[in-house]
């Protein structure tokens, strides 16, 4: 293999541990629950950050929310950087009565190993033992044993809200999740990020830094080491640094890949939807998958908890912008199937993110108050910059490129088989 090939295969692989590392950065707590600050003396600029203490979204997201990317707006989010080096942990999860939830845990790869939740384990309190790789020994009687795949793993969780809903009820769940030691104690403590939330993956130096030193505290499993041997001849490893790498030809590589993980996905399924990323709890060998998902849409949960149908391309194949109005519609009774709920969401094509509306409404959904069906039963739902006549049933759009993604959770075997048919993108008029 030449050297331009080798530097694509370690981009690809490593990409996920900068945006991870990143995103730890961005999403730690500066205070713990008590108001300490991990660093006093270190001020914005510092990379001390809480692990093992969770944060909480309390108020469902908006376009002025931007540490996540492509989130949604129909949860509020519960999450904690777990740090398992010292020994397991237990975390502790309150009864959410009829109220959906999943703990997404993500290892430092992103791959998203385990869904705890309505799904797999009830809405019953439970206490899970959460150990990490090559941890031996016998779980406390009661708890029910995770096996972690890194030493840091990134829990985001899901508390289903519903729009205008007193909050109250979902606050005190969130304030119910616990990490603690085997002795019951806080097992907050302070980690050291290896960059600043803000730091754009860009440049090259940085993007070795950062990954060899994650390498170093979060390795890959057995079965991977022959592609870090191989991968170490270009300064890629742990226990390397970027004096030793090609930074040049890292450079021109990174510059590349990253292009071709922004430009707008082609359309694979009818209507300008593509396929779902496929994945359960691991990404396998899928390396470009995997850098796609770190880099766009980070955080994914596996298909069997929620789907994800993304489109950036209308039914014709040309990109979605806002300069253009389209029309998507359900044919009647064919709306989504799913045992929790089902959401379409719109976003900023350039940093994946809501956009600010008149409306102030980011997706449209089951839930969703005041929408008008058509006549004969189904539902259209309109996207562009300019409102239509009306508005009821308007999801604004930036006067650029954006993509919608339809969330499914809980999808029925409809959606998991690829036997439903997803509705049309037309574009319906040439200048909005």
């Amino acid at each position: 293999m030449n050297r331009n090939d080798l530097a694509r295969e370690a981009i690809l692989y490593t990409l996920p541990l900068y945006e991870t590392a990143r995103m730890q950065a961005a999403s730690s707590p500066r205070k713990n629950t008590e108001g300490l600050f991990a660093d006093p003396a270190g001020g914005p600029e510092s990379k001390r950050r809480w692990a093992n203490v969770f944060s909480h979204t309390r108020q469902l997201l908006n376009a002025k929310d931007r540490r996540v990317v492509t989130p949604n707006t129909d949860t509020l989010y519960t999450s904690t950087w777990i740090d398992l080096s010292d020994g397991p942990l237990l975390l502790h999860t309150p009864d959410t009565g009829e109220r959906y939830y999943v703990l997404g845990l993500l290892d430092f790869y992103t791959n998203p190993f385990a869904h705890l939740g309505t799904r797999l384990n009830g809405n019953a309190a439970h206490t899970f033992f959460l150990h990490g790789p090559g941890w031996q020994g016998t779980p406390p009687a009661g708890t029910l044993p995770i096996e972690c795949a890194t030493p840091t793993v990134w829990l985001i969780g899901r508390i289903l809200a519903l729009p205008h809903e007193d909050l109250a009820p979902v606050h005190a769940l969130q304030d119910a999740f616990r990490l603690t030691t085997l002795q019951g104690e806080p097992a907050a403590r302070i980690v050291t990020c290896s960059l600043h939330g803000q730091d754009k993956l860009g440049d090259a130096a940085t993007f070795v830094q950062v990954v060899n030193r994650q390498l170093a505290i979060n390795p890959p499993p057995a079965d991977e080491t022959a592609d870090l041997a191989r991968f170490a001849v270009l300064g890629i490893g742990a226990g390397l640094d970027s004096s030793q790498a090609d930074l040049p030809l890292f450079q021109q590589t990174l510059t590349e890949i990253l292009s071709e993980l922004d430009a707008p996905a082609s359309s694979d399924l009818e209507g300008g939807w593509n396929a779902s990323v496929e994945v359960t709890d691991h990404y396998g060998r899928d390396w470009f998958t995997r850098a796609r998902v770190a880099r766009c849409y980070i955080g994914l949960l596996g298909t069997q908890e929620v789907i994800y149908q993304m489109a950036h391309r209308d039914s014709q194949g040309r990109p979605l912008d806002g300069r253009h109005r389209y029309r998507l519609r359900f044919a009647p009774g064919g709306l989504p199937q799913v045992d929790a709920f089902w959401s379409l969401s719109l976003y900023r094509k350039s940093d994946y993110l809501f956009v600010d509306n008149p409306l102030q409404r980011y997706a449209i959904g089951d839930r969703t108050a005041g929408l008008c069906t058509d006549p004969d039963g189904g539902l259209t739902i309109w996207l562009g910059h300019t409102s239509p006549p009306q508005t009821s049933n308007w999801l604004p759009a930036p006067a650029d490129t954006f993509y919608v993604a339809l969330r499914l959770y809980l999808p029925r075997e409809v959606h998991q088989n690829g036997h439903y048919n997803y509705p049309l993108i037309e574009r319906v008029n040439d200048s909005a």
